[in-house]
């Protein structure tokens, strides 16, 4: 075999190029010495076609490099800072830290800013962390705690203590001579629904008094209108004048706050339209307040309300205030003062005080009587009862009623910072002796006796503790480190649905009815987000109304005549007389006379079986029902209708779509959708699974009474129950039974009528 040598072929491009033999290394550094820097001269360079992050070898690169500079290395950063100026896009900020942003500073204008649409009490904080909170009434209010405690609420009222803020109750002060007050003051009550402003148990400011509020009249009227219910405080003042304190809910509060300014005539200060003070310069000599941001208000309810309100709240001693106390409450007598701490001091139970008693105390700071832990106030099983003589004494005389004393104890709170800074001065821990005289709080009890007629102290009984607004956040505080239990909304429905109390919001109000209002199409937008095959089909169940209380139509009903306007009856003998009608036996009883346009509340109870919804009907029962009645099987008229209308309109999308697809082929505009023909389209269909009632009387086989508003399980009596109304012309129909205290009720997604017993409800 011959031997191959491997030649090497030299490229066409270099073939005539020649070598030197050798090369001087001096000048060959300086010839590439300017070559390397015109390298790294393009390699610094910030413009060009890419970017820093792009320059960076593939292993170093991230997708995040572009929008997070951190993400770079250091010697670039500066470069990609210069790109993203050059380009357009101005580089981001870093976002301050979590610390920086909830600053005190920052945290009170955001809370500012917050509060512009709707208003916060001052324990917003402390229950936006643990409540499911609502929008009500123009105020951020608490609703429910977010963990599961119904019951515990309930327990907390029976036999411990229940706290609740009811700060946006709004309070509205009247100064001015008696007869001033009380002549205009006849116009908007009625005497025949209970005491009213001229009752002797409270004009001496001893007793606080509840009344409904009607529209004012010039004469006597058989239809007047009601406005709502409210608490009224006679104050007694060191002056020949008298101050009278409103206490009013914030749904009516407006309506309230019109007619008064027309009933006493006066006019709005200019000067002080910011504070919200009314000013009259007539020759009545009436001055009105808004007291919205200067009181504030809790409930207490529980057998255990007294020993909480003692153990959360210490009398101050008055021989020992400073000078400048004293000087503030000179106005007031020194002996009464004393003598009214000593009663507060020494009140180991409140079953010995009558009801709608009211209490005054000058009190210490709470926070200087806060436990470590969250501790149960201790009770004390006996009492000693206090002599007449000593209850006959001036004990709701308050200094709290005197603006100059409400704005010395605002401006004179000690902070919480200066608090616990003067606690670190102490030498000894615990020790807070130089603290006590620092601040003063006068507070009025308001003593609520319950609805128990076998023991001074009944179910929901307790305290109302009216106090400045600024120590609001602390009594409170106060109060849940002593043993209480926090509520909301929810639990003062619980506790008037206990009580078997009418609606604080009737049906007969303006306020009443915008709540029925807004209550109907929050459940009628809940009812049509179902999908069609989990609807209840109410049709089948021959329910007029489901999710709604017709009372005009019931009324016309009955009373073969057109009701524009209706009235809830509150004339106390007349409903003592429906109440010795129902139970008694006689079936020659007669009725007594009642207005047509007339609601009657009632309360229901199943004797059996079955429990009371919200929305069910109270029919007339028969002669002898023993066994459960059936409501006879409704055939759905609508059904056809809706599933023509719902095949019509498919059909018409599909035509559509085909038309856009079409359009979209052809490069074509588009048609847009029809938004009004959707809407209608929507309209029909809820009226045909909601139709508008024709009669609510002879809707069902048994005739229609009335409906129950609310119910629900009784803890108290331990069965199902419900509250509602019921037409006054409906009992004419009870009088030739023989038993006229049962009637029958039926919920709205039965057929099944159970027998229950009727009572008539007496406030």
């Amino acid at each position: 075999m011959s031997k191959e040598t491997n030649a090497i072929t030299p490229h066409p491009s270099t073939s005539n190029v020649s070598l030197p033999r050798s090369i001087t290394l001096s000048t060959f550094t300086a010839a590439r010495v300017k070559e390397i820097q015109a390298m790294r001269k393009s390699i610094s360079q910030t413009f060009g076609t890419k970017m820093a992050f792009q320059k960076l070898p593939k292993h170093m690169r991230r997708r995040a490099m572009s929008h997070v500079v951190k993400r770079l290395p250091r010697r670039l950063r500066e470069i990609h800072i210069n790109q993203m100026k050059k380009s357009g896009i101005p580089p981001k900020s870093k976002r301050p830290s979590r610390r920086h942003r909830r600053r005190p500073l920052y945290l009170q204008a955001d809370y500012i800013r917050r509060q512009m649409r709707v208003k916060w009490l001052n324990t917003h904080i402390w229950h936006a962390k643990r409540f499911h909170m609502v929008e009500k009434w123009g105020y951020k209010l608490p609703k429910q705690p977010c963990d599961k405690s119904f019951k515990a609420c309930y327990r907390a009222t029976v036999k411990h203590c229940l706290v609740q803020d009811l700060s946006y109750i709004r309070c509205i002060e009247i100064i001015g001579l008696y007869e001033n007050l009380i002549i205009p003051l006849r116009k908007i009550v009625d005497s025949n629904t209970g005491l009213t402003f001229e009752a002797k148990s409270v004009f001496n400011g001893k007793s606080f008094g509840e009344l409904v509020m009607f529209q004012p009249s010039l004469q006597k009227e058989d239809f007047r209108s009601a406005i709502g219910k409210i608490q009224y405080l006679w104050n007694q003042t060191t002056t020949d004048k008298k101050a009278l304190w409103l206490f009013i809910h914030p749904s009516y509060y407006k309506q309230v706050l019109t007619v008064l300014v027309e009933l006493f005539n006066v006019e709005l200060s200019a000067e002080d339209t910011s504070k919200g003070v009314l000013t009259h310069y007539g020759s009545n000599d009436v001055l009105i307040r808004e007291l919205e941001h200067e009181i504030g208000k809790f409930r207490l309810t529980g057998s255990s309300a007294t020993d909480v309100l003692r153990s959360a709240l210490k009398p101050v001693a008055l021989e020992s205030c400073s000078e400048q106390l004293r000087s503030c409450i000179n106005n007031f007598p020194l002996e009464s003062l004393c003598q009214q701490n000593e009663v507060f001091q020494n009140m180991l139970t409140a079953g010995f005080l009558p009801p709608n008693k009211v209490l005054s105390v000058l009190v210490k700071d709470p926070r200087l009587n806060l436990p470590k832990k969250r501790t149960k106030a201790s009770s004390v099983d006996y009492f000693e009862q206090l002599n007449d003589q000593v209850l006959c004494t001036n004990l709701a005389l308050s200094p709290l009623i005197d603006d100059t004393v409400r704005n010395f104890v605002t401006k004179n709170k000690v902070s919480n910072a200066k608090l616990c800074e003067m606690r670190s001065q102490c030498l000894v821990p615990e020790s807070e002796g130089s603290m006590e005289n620092e601040s003063i709080i006068p507070i009025i009890l308001l003593w609520r006796a319950g609805n128990s007629t076998t023991g001074p102290i009944g179910y929901s009984s307790g305290w109302d503790v009216i106090c400045p607004s600024c120590w609001s956040q602390s009594l409170f505080i106060s109060f849940i480190m002593w043993g209480g239990r926090a509520g909301g909304l929810r639990e003062s429905e619980s506790i008037a649905f206990e009580n078997s109390q009418a609606d604080i919001l009737s049906p007969d109000t303006t306020a009443g009815e915008q709540e029925e209002i807004f209550q109907t199409r929050s459940l009628q937008e809940k009812f049509f987000r179902l999908p069609p095959n989990k609807r209840t089909n109410f049709n089948k169940y021959a329910i007029a109304s489901p999710l709604s209380f017709n009372w005009k139509m019931l009324l016309s009903d009955w009373s073969k005549a057109t009701c524009s306007a209706f009235s809830v009856l509150r004339d106390r003998k007349l409903l003592k007389l429906l109440q010795e009608f129902v139970t008694s036996k006689q079936r020659n009883e007669v009725v007594p006379c009642l207005p047509s346009n007339c609601l009657i509340a009632v309360r229901v109870e199943p004797i059996n079986k079955g429990i009371c919804s919200q929305f069910a009907v109270i029919c007339l029962p028969l002669e002898n029902c023993s066994e459960p009645l059936l409501e006879s099987k409704c055939r759905d008229v609508f059904a056809h209708r809706r599933k023509a209308l719902r095949d019509e309109h498919k059909s018409l999308l599909k035509k559509l779509r085909r038309g856009r697809k079409r359009a979209s082929k052809l490069g074509k505009p588009i048609t847009k959708t029809d938004v009004d023909m959707l809407r209608n389209y929507a309209m029909e269909m809820r009226k045909l699974w909601l139709p508008e009632p024709q009669t609510i009387k002879d809707s069902c086989d048994r005739p229609v009474m009335g409906f129950i508003k609310h119910g629900a399980f009784s803890f108290t009596s331990g069965n199902s129950r419900g509250l509602g109304y019921i037409a006054a012309d409906s009992l004419k129909a009870l009088a030739g039974l023989a038993r006229r205290d049962r009637v029958l009720i039926r919920n709205t997604n039965s057929r099944v009528y159970r027998l229950a017993k009727l009572d008539i409800i007496i406030d």
